[in-house]
């Protein structure tokens, strides 16, 4: 008769077979596969323009040959005429990183002004941009718009757009009309986003209100000249210009852009993605 060998396995007794070797050990808590979790968004840079009346914002600087703009004490950025401003950090992310830049900011209620932020593209020679929000004003049939480029026609006037010539035209939206009433881009505080994805192709935009209202939501064609890539950075920009004189329509009482907040957000891509 074969005698028996008993091994204790977390306290409690188990029969193990004479030269069958020893009876393996229920996996640890540590041994059991877990899910990767899901990249969380991570702040990479945020301006709540905090500053005393009159301040410089100290994360911007204005372009040469344009004005700058002053923190007006409020909590605010005012963008007043004439104004180019553009972030002093730039970012040169990895492939796969989501990258959100949101706004919340009041446009100017007048005909004149055209005000905007943008992201400007990596390529200094190659002025492409993504315009997260820009306004004409009230007074102007184009109203509120957004939109994606990926060439500029800078030739002389030659009947030619030269970038749809090339199959590069603007995306352009008209957003205004998507607001109710009383509520304008000109008449209330909204936040506004856009998303992309570095070696993505596609830039997704929408605007929203306190409680998540959202007026509209729109993404563009698929083209990998609209996202910004990783080899030089890209920055925010900031600018308050006026229409041509042939376009301007008298009106309106508040020439400047104020400015809530900036931030950008990122998910940076996780191994297993």
């Amino acid at each position: 008769m074969l005698a028996a060998a008993l091994v204790l396995v977390s306290g409690s007794a188990a029969c193990a077979i004479p030269g069958a070797g020893p009876t393996p050990a229920p996996p640890s808590r540590g041994d059991v596969a877990r899910p990767t979790p899901a990249p969380e968004w991570q702040t990479l840079f945020s301006d709540s323009f905090d500053g005393a009346a009159g301040a410089w914002p100290e994360e911007w600087h204005h372009m040469p040959g344009w004005n700058g703009a002053a923190q007006n004490g409020l909590g605010q950025l005012e963008v007043g005429h004439l104004a180019q401003l553009r972030s002093t950090p730039g970012w040169v992310l990895p492939p796969g990183t989501q990258v959100r830049v949101s706004t919340s900011l009041l446009m100017p209620d007048t005909g004149s002004n055209y005000a905007a932020l943008w992201v400007q593209h990596p390529n200094a020679a190659d002025p492409r941009e993504i315009d997260v929000i820009e306004s004409y004003g009230p007074l102007k049939p184009a109203g509120a718009q957004l939109g994606s480029h990926i060439c500029y026609d800078e030739t002389a006037d030659n009947a030619v757009n030269e970038c749809e010539a090339a199959g590069m035209s603007a995306e352009l939206w008209p957003v205004g009309h998507t607001f109710p009433a009383g509520a304008k881009p000109w008449e209330s505080f909204w936040e506004y986003h856009a998303e992309f994805t570095v070696g993505g192709d596609r830039v997704q935009f929408h605007a929203q209100d306190g409680s998540g209202h959202r007026p509209y939501t729109v993404a563009t064609t698929r083209d990998p000249r609209r996202v910004p890539g990783n080899t030089v950075p890209f920055h925010l920009r900031l600018s308050n210009k006026d229409v041509d004189a042939a376009d301007a329509v008298p009106g309106g009482t508040r020439h400047s852009m104020l400015v809530d907040w900036i931030t950008v957000q990122v998910k940076y891509p996780t191994a297993a993605s």
